[in-house]
């Protein structure tokens, strides 16, 4: 074992996995493998939850699939198809009919985002070759949803794209200069078109960790290696790529707004309690600036998405972690700040709202992760509560405001495999919830009703 590894394991079992984002969510997937047989037979494809009392529907066809990464955009402007990807390519399905329809038979096909202003998926294929998928030249598709027909919008050298702008022209990536696998004996140690992950590592003592802290191992190590690194974007209208900001941090999860084409936010990754993780930056590289600070030793926050409208950036808070948990939220314009108060059990490896603002939801977790959460296997929906004060008018904007959140429970999550992020996102009428999970065994996408069932 190297100092490296050595210190890196020595973090893990000090609890340096605590509040880890995983890898990213649509790096270049391996050759799609068919999933494996539901654990219990044939796996159900609309149900009643008996302990929750909410209508489940699997999206998915009896071939699996796996839907994006939380925040990235996977409906139809007019909100009746919703996009994924199968072990034979890119499927679309209608949420009202559950009629599926494939729209790229390409097993190499590998989904980014759906386009906000028309029936556009957009997808990559990387050329073949040794190493990592993200140090080979990968080209940018756009495919018709509708029709099927696919045409070429862009290429890469290196790297992977993220996002795409609000007047979409523009496609925002990074590129790693001499990165290493994650799993140094695996090439790409996630399915990622299926989300699935799989890790492990020793720790000091010689002994196999457990996949939290093998994990926590792995990031940590990438996160030492201060590999070099760019934020760029990709214009399409001329191809050019133009570089925003560079740095020895790693750079992740970059986001457009929704509603302004030259705002991004992008991550520092890495263990959470060691890095400054949220930024800001426009895409001409001025306005680079922190959107959270600590205030306290081991305060973390991360998994940040936009708010629909453009204007709130919500985010996990734990101040300190694994001990006090929020959904908070920042006002861009005026900095106003907005902290929502959940309990233990209700923390979740992603939260996300509903397209009107009004309700958040979270995707729950194991009890190995940042939370150690004794019953938080659960997908949940989370009402906003105003914090009732004797003395409102003494209320400052300059400070935060507190609220809580109101947990109702949808789902059972008991049976699912926390390796694979369910990833919740909202149906852009707000009426149901899209997750992805494994707990009959296989992967598949389903959707839960946020209104319970009538009795």
């Amino acid at each position: 074992m190297t100092n490296l590894d050595r210190r890196a394991a020595l973090g893990a079992l000090a609890g340096a996995t605590a509040g880890l984002a995983y890898a990213p969510a649509f790096a270049q997937a391996q050759a799609a493998q068919p999933s494996a047989p539901a654990a219990n037979g044939a796996v159900p494809s609309d149900w009643v939850d008996p302990k929750t009392n909410h209508r489940i529907v699997r999206l998915s066809g009896d071939e699996g699939g796996g839907k994006l990464y939380f925040y990235r955009q996977q409906f139809t402007p007019e909100g009746d198809l919703l996009v994924y990807s199968t072990p034979q390519g890119i499927t679309a399905v209608n949420l009202a009919t559950r009629a599926r329809r494939v729209i790229v038979a390409d097993p190499r096909a590998s989904l980014m985002f759906t386009s906000r202003r028309n029936r556009t998926a957009f997808y990559y294929i990387s050329d073949e070759g040794e190493g990592q998928p993200t140090d080979r030249p990968r080209t940018l598709y756009a495919a018709d949803i509708d029709s099927g027909e696919s045409r070429q919008v862009g290429r890469i050298e290196a790297g992977q794209i993220w996002q795409m702008n609000a007047d979409e022209t523009l496609m925002v990536g990074t590129v790693a200069y001499g990165d290493a696998p994650l799993q140094p004996d695996v090439p790409d140690p996630r399915n990622r078109r299926f989300g699935q992950a799989e890790y492990s590592a020793v720790g000091p003592d010689g002994k196999p960790l457990n996949f939290a802290k093998a994990k926590g191992v792995r990031m940590l190590t990438r996160w030492a290696a201060r590999v070099p690194m760019e934020l760029f974007v990709l214009d399409l209208r001329t191809g050019e790529r133009r570089v925003v900001h560079k740095a020895n941090d790693w750079l992740n999860h970059a986001q457009f707004s929704p509603t302004d084409p030259d705002q991004l936010i992008f991550s520092h990754e890495g263990p959470w309690h060691r890095v400054t993780r949220m930024w800001r930056i426009r895409t001409d590289g001025t306005g680079l600036a922190p959107l959270h600070e600590r205030t306290m030793n081991f305060e973390i926050w991360g998994h940040e998405f936009f708010g629909p409208d453009g204007q709130w950036l919500w985010y996990d808070l734990q101040t300190p972690r694994g001990q006090v948990f929020w959904v908070a939220g920042l006002e861009l314009a005026t900095g106003r700040r907005m902290w929502r108060r959940i309990e233990q059990n209700d923390w979740s490896v992603h939260f996300n709202v509903s397209p009107d603002g009004k309700l958040f939801a979270g995707d729950g977790g194991d009890a190995d992760m940042v939370a150690h959460a004794p019953d938080g296997k659960w997908i949940v929906a989370l009402r906003p509560e105003t914090v009732t004060d004797a003395e409102p008018d003494t209320y400052q904007d300059d400070l935060v405001t507190p609220e809580y959140m109101r947990s109702e429970r949808l789902v059972d999550m008991s049976a699912h495999d926390y390796r694979l992020e369910p990833n919740i996102t909202f149906t852009p009428d707000g009426k149901w919830i899209v997750f992805g999970s494994n707990m009959h065994g296989s992967n598949h996408v389903y959707m839960v009703e946020v209104a319970p069932t009538p009795a």
